[in-house]
């Protein structure tokens, strides 16, 4: 709440609703799970998809977009530029390790 909120009488809790996570289970993903056996290597196959980023992509893989060197030098082989990936191009991700 900020000062003008204070000030003017406005109460945050009841403006804003609250989020309810009762459906919630933990230990579960939003994202398809991935098959067993691209599971236990220690990469992965992506496809790239319009408006994709190796930086966004790192970002949803690692959670950390500066990672995104380690997609690309998993891929310099089809990468030539790593500012210019196509929809379509398929890019190996490499573990977290």
């Amino acid at each position: 709440m900020g000062l003008f909120d204070k000030i003017m009488g406005k109460d945050e809790e009841k403006a804003r609703p609250r989020a309810d996570f009762s459906d919630v289970s933990s230990g579960s993903s939003s994202t398809a799970p991935a098959s067993p056996a691209v599971e236990a290597s220690s990469e992965r196959e992506y496809t790239v998809v319009s408006g994709d980023s190796l930086s966004a992509i790192a970002r949803r893989e690692y959670g950390d977009a500066s990672r995104w060197h380690a997609i690309y030098e998993a891929n310099r082989d089809t990468i030539k530029n790593p500012d210019l990936i196509h929809p379509g191009q398929k890019l190996r991700i490499p573990s977290q390790s």
